[in-house]
């Protein structure tokens, strides 16, 4: 089991951990076009190295898991191959694919997702980019809901040019001009409750401690230990901008 949860300060890139699976869609068997495209496609040219969390032109309706070996279309009909991936393979700093959430030497490509077919998943690839992905065992679809909520935790993007980020603090409603205090130190929230672009969660009053009982859990299992914990309100999203740090599982 891997715990990557960074304490620092700063834009310092946000690691995952992994540790459990998603819930995944069962379709019936793959396109044989699937194969094909894996030994016969040519490498596109390469994008610049992604960073973890990556600008994306939307948030889409969820997001799709890719499959530690997968290839991207160019159509929907999943006949015109864009690029063959493998995570663990070379030059991966240098991929023609590049997701929201980018760690593929821990296994993590997961695009945004969209819009579905019967046989794909519409995504966003490098920002702006549409592809599409095959929609068979191996490729999970999740809503942006179930993520956040069955993650390890999460903590509110620190940037250095945002205010609005920055500035965002903890309140007691939606949209409330009514605010809660937090302990000072290094944050940690337990999402609770997701409700449009707003997201009810508990401080983590165990993330502080030197040497938790309960690292490497998601925050869900004990949560419910901490005495009185502060509860409140932040924005996770503001149009296609995320603004918070998510510790997926995986």
């Amino acid at each position: 089991m891997y715990d990557f949860r960074f304490k620092g300060l700063g834009n310092a890139v946000l690691l995952c951990c992994i540790c459990l699976a998603f819930f995944s869609c069962k379709p019936k068997a793959g396109p044989a076009e699937l194969k094909a495209a894996m030994a016969t496609s040519p490498k596109p040219a390469a994008v610049n190295t992604p960073m973890y969390n990556n600008d994306v032109s939307s948030l889409g309706i969820g997001l799709v898991m890719a499959p530690e070996k997968f290839v991207l279309f160019n159509d929907s009909l999943l006949t015109d191959t864009f690029a063959k991936v493998d995570m663990y393979g070379e030059n991966m700093d240098k991929s023609p694919a590049c997701s929201k959430f980018y760690k593929p030497d821990y296994g993590i490509m997961h695009f945004v997702c969209l819009d579905k077919t019967k046989t794909a998943f519409r995504i966003i690839n490098d920002k702006t980019d549409v592809k599409y992905l095959p929609k068979t065992e191996g490729y999970n679809f999740i809503t942006w809901e179930k993520y956040i909520l069955s993650s390890f935790g999460i903590r509110r993007i620190t940037n250095k040019t945002d205010k609005a980020i920055n500035d965002q603090p903890l309140r007691k409603q939606p949209g409330s001009t009514d605010t809660v205090a937090i302990p000072k130190g290094l944050e940690m929230f337990c999402p609770v409750k997701l409700q449009g672009d707003w997201l009810q969660v508990k401080y983590d009053c165990f993330y502080n401690d030197e040497n938790s009982k309960h690292e490497g859990e998601p925050c869900s299992i004990y949560i419910s230990k901490c005495k009185n914990p502060e509860t409140g309100w932040i924005r996770w999203r503001e149009g296609n901008k995320l603004l918070i740090d998510i510790l997926v599982m995986e």
